[in-house]
Formats: structure tokens, sequence, C-alpha cells
């Protein structure tokens, strides 16, 4: 019990220094897209995305919830019919789902944190000509 007490003491303490900042809450993606969470085994995977200046990204969609933070640069997303918007440096996004898009650097070089919410039978990322059935991106 004096353990408990001792636990509960130290989180409290930790917390009341610590100030969470909220920097992203969304219930859908950019382009006003619907998120769903796959079936299956969930598995989180994050990955350090850097593009130099002059990629060039190939069309391509996430089948699974994915959100990132632009550390680095501007990227400009078009989807393939044509919306698009502008992820900056220093802001979080989420990306559309099941939609193919692609990203392309505007002034130079892009690094983004990128956060997946799939699951271990469902791929994170997926390209259109892998896809003909359109099990992964949408048509």
């Amino acid at each position: 019990m004096k353990i408990l007490f001792v636990l509960s003491i130290m989180l409290m303490a930790f917390f009341s220094h610590a100030k969470p900042q909220v920097i992203m809450q969304e219930t859908t993606s950019w382009d006003g897209g619907e998120i769903a969470y796959p079936d299956g085994q969930p598995q989180i995977t994050a990955v350090r995305l850097r593009f130099e200046a002059d990629a060039d990204v190939p069309f391509h969609c996430h089948p699974v919830p994915t959100f990132g933070y632009i550390v680095k640069g501007n990227l400009k997303v078009e989807t393939k019919d044509g919306k698009t918007t502008i992820l900056k440096e220093g802001h979080p996004a989420v990306e559309v789902m099941r939609t193919v898009h692609k990203g392309t650097p505007i002034d130079g070089p892009v690094e983004i944190l990128v956060f997946y919410a799939g699951a271990t039978d469902i791929p994170n990322t997926v390209f259109p000509d892998k896809d003909p059935e359109h099990k992964y991106c949408k048509p």
C-alpha cells in the first residue's frame, strides 16, 4: 500500500510539471475523407521520410490511417483526381486514406515523421499498379 501511495505522489508530481499541448485532433483526413481502422492484429509503425528537393514521389495510397508531422520543408500533396493541399513545416497532417496521391517538395528538401495505425497483414503504402483489383486503393 505504501508503494502505491509513493507511486501516486510521483505521478502527480510528474504531471503537475508536464503541460500537454494537443497539436492535432481530427476525425477526417485533410480532404474530408473517412478514417477507419483496419481489422486484424493492430500494428503501429513510425517512419522518418526524407525527400530531396527534386524528388519525384510516385502516386500511391495508404489503406490504413496515416498521420505525420512535417519536421522540415513544405510538401504539396495532390490526389489523382486533382485535390491539393500544402503540408507545412512544423505542422501535423492526417493523410488521405485509400486515395491515390503523391507529394512534391516545394523549394527544398522535406522531412516527415509518419505514423501508420495499421495491421500486421495490411501494407502501409500501396502503389496502384500493384493493386489492380482495388483491394487497397480506391479506383
